[in-house]
Parts: C-alpha cells; structure tokens; sequence
C-alpha cells in the first residue's frame, strides 16, 4: 500500500485533473475571445503556443525543483500559479495580458512529472504503474469536463468561465494545503528499489557520504531514458496532430461545410475520447499489465494505437471515425503510464522529478511543432 493517505493520492489526482479542465476550458471560449478582443486566427492560435513555450521551459525547472524541495511545495506553487492565472484570463483587459495570463498556466501546468514522481515516492515497484494510470484517468476527466463547462458557460462570457475554473483551482489549494503531505519524507528505505545513482563523473554507485544536495548532483539521467522522452515526444506529435487538424477533417469529409454539425460532433468526439481514456485506465490497465508484463502492454498499445490513426485516415463515416479514434486513445493509455512506469525504473529515486519532468517537457514541444507542421500539411494536401 502507499505510503501516504488516500486522501493525499485524491489531492494529487484532482490536481492533474484540474489542469487539464482549466487547459480544456478555454477551447469552447476562444469564438467568444477572439470576438471580445478582436483577435485574428493567428493571434488565438497563439495562445496556445505561449502555453507550450511557456511548459517546456519551465516544466523541468518545476520538477528539479521537487527533487531538491519536495513535491509538496512545489504543487502547492503550481496550483496556485494555475487559480491566478485562471482569474487574470477572465480579468484581462487587453490581448497581450491575456497571453501573459495563458503562459503562466503553461508554467504552473506542467505537474504531470510531478505527480507521476509524487506516485514513485510512496509505492513500490509494482505498485506505481497501476497508480500511475490513475493519472491518466484523471486526465481524462479534464478532458471530458473542461471543454463541457466551457461550451455549457460561454453564453455568459468567457470571463465567467475564467473565474469558475480560478474557484476550482483555489478550492484544491486549499484542499492541497490541508491532505497533501510531502512524499519523499514518506518514503521508508525498504521501498528504495529504484536503479542506484549514476555518477556523471566517475562512474557507478551511490554516495556513502553527503546529503541529498550531493546526491542529486551525482545522480544523472541514463542514456535509454532518452530513448523514451523521444517516444514521449512522438506520442504527443501524434495527438496534438489529432487535435490540430481533426476540425478541419471532419468538416470537410463528412458534414459538407456545415459547421455547426462539426463542431457539436468534434466536441462529442473528445467527450467519447475521454470516456474510453478513464474506462482504459481504472478497468483495462491492471488487468492487461498482469497478463503481459510492460513490454508486451506498450507494443500492445502501439498496434492498437495506431490501428486508430490508421482507421481515423479511412474511415467511411463519422461513426467509423469515432471508433477508430476510440482505438487510438485506448491504445495511448496502455503507453503512457508504463513508459512513465519505465523511466522511475531506470532512474534514481533523487532525480524522479527532474527525469519525469523532462519526460513531459518532451511531450510539449510536440504541442509547439504540431499545429504548424499539420495543419501546412492539411492546407497543402486539402
């Protein structure tokens, strides 16, 4: 069993979902921004870039920050970066101070690594990759409710919104100030069973002497580690691509330019998206990597996966579409918390923020490239 309470793990799990619900919520908003601000396409596509820069910079300083400060200091700082800029996008008067307000939520939305490293501190070897699939539900749930709230608030402006989802993040602060407890002080020597320090200077073996500072200094990330921040890397590619250009596909494959039909049919498409991605990560996950081990459930995973994408590319009609896309995130969601799984593996249990925040750094660089890459490519092959 974990070394903390579950009332600590639910605090790490609402606020992964309320990341991705206050990075859902502004998608449905940005007809109402772009009209309130009278912003080009170019300008809200923006936002969304200042978000990505703003993560891939910052999301490995948050998390080299947690090796060397703990976990709960750092979450704590993140969420409460997340609720103030949450409330100054709803009280922006003015485009770039709306910018500002998207890049600090890049900056303090980079918790992925975090709480992934909160969970390798206080379960076991065989423990984590269950719990860490957790996270990937409560993901999903951000992906189902953010974009909901955000369409069912729009009417009243996006400014409303804005301030409902800067309550949430207040509320798990709150939450996160009273339940979260530090993890890595959790941790007992008898769950220590990650690889031994790598030294970057002298070779193997952990320190018989120093503190934690020494420690981390002589502990490095593997070379096979980056080998999965590539895959990482490629993974997010694949699925900010389905983000960027599914619109577009859609409305010109099957609704004939109608884009009222598209639209209510691309917000179905993620709300089903996420449905499978929490059914794949509380029923599906555990029962699967029992059966066939890490390696065999991530290859698993990537045929599946990419029979979805392969599926989504020829699919007659809309509901062949949306298995197939059901295929892809079911797919994803047996890769991605086993390669996290992997990567604490191989690392040292000191460097398990900075390892696993660069693993999400990697993953939003893809956020940055993709938009531009295909949406050139639909534009050009259209």
């Amino acid at each position: 069993m974990p070394t903390v309470s579950s009332r600590a793990l639910f605090t790490v799990y609402l606020v992964i979902f309320l990341d991705m619900f206050n990075f859902g919520i502004v998608f449905p908003l940005l007809p109402s921004i772009a009209e309130h601000f009278g912003a080009s396409a170019t300008e809200v596509g923006s936002l969304a870039t200042a978000f990505s820069v703003a993560q891939v910079v910052c999301t490995p300083l948050l998390g080299k920050a947690s090796d060397r400060c703990g976990r709960r200091p750092v979450l704590l700082l993140a969420v409460f970066g997340t609720m103030a800029s949450a409330a100054l996008t709803g009280y922006a008067w003015s485009f770039p101070v709306l910018l500002i307000a998207r890049s600090v939520n890049g900056a303090c939305g980079g918790t992925s690594g975090i709480a992934n490293a909160y969970i390798a501190d206080v379960t076991t070897v065989e423990e984590k990759r269950v719990y860490m699939s957790y996270l990937s539900a409560a993901n999903s749930l951000g992906i189902i409710f953010g974009p909901a709230v955000g369409g069912v608030l729009s009417h009243l402006g996006f400014s409303i919104a804005c301030y409902v989802s800067a309550s949430m993040s207040g509320l798990n602060f709150l939450v996160a100030l009273a339940f979260l407890t530090e993890s890595r002080a959790a941790r007992p020597q008898a769950r220590e069973t990650s690889a031994p320090l790598r030294s970057s200077t002298d070779g193997v073996g952990p320190s018989s002497s120093g503190g934690n500072d020494s420690q981390q200094h002589r502990a490095s990330i593997p070379c096979t580690a980056y080998l999965l921040y590539g895959s990482g890397f490629l993974f997010m590619l694949g699925f900010a691509a389905f983000e960027s250009v599914t619109g577009y596909f859609l409305l010109d494959t099957y609704f004939n330019g109608d884009a009222n039909k598209s639209g209510q049919f691309y917000g179905m498409i993620f709300v089903i998206a996420g449905v499978s991605m929490f059914v794949m990560a509380v029923f599906v996950y555990k029962p699967c990597l029992r059966v066939f081990g890490e390696k065999c459930t991530v290859l698993i995973g990537g045929i599946i996966r990419t029979s979805g994408y392969v599926g989504m590319a020829l699919a007659p009609t809309p509901l062949y579409f949306g298995i197939a896309v059901v295929m892809q995130v079911s797919g994803g969601n047996l890769i991605l918390p086993t390669t996290s799984s992997m990567l604490t593996t191989m690392c040292s249990k000191e460097i398990y923020g900075k390892a696993l925040g660069y693993q999400q750094a990697a993953q939003a660089i893809s956020r940055i490239f993709a938009p531009v890459m295909f949406g050139a490519l639909y534009d050009r092959e259209d």
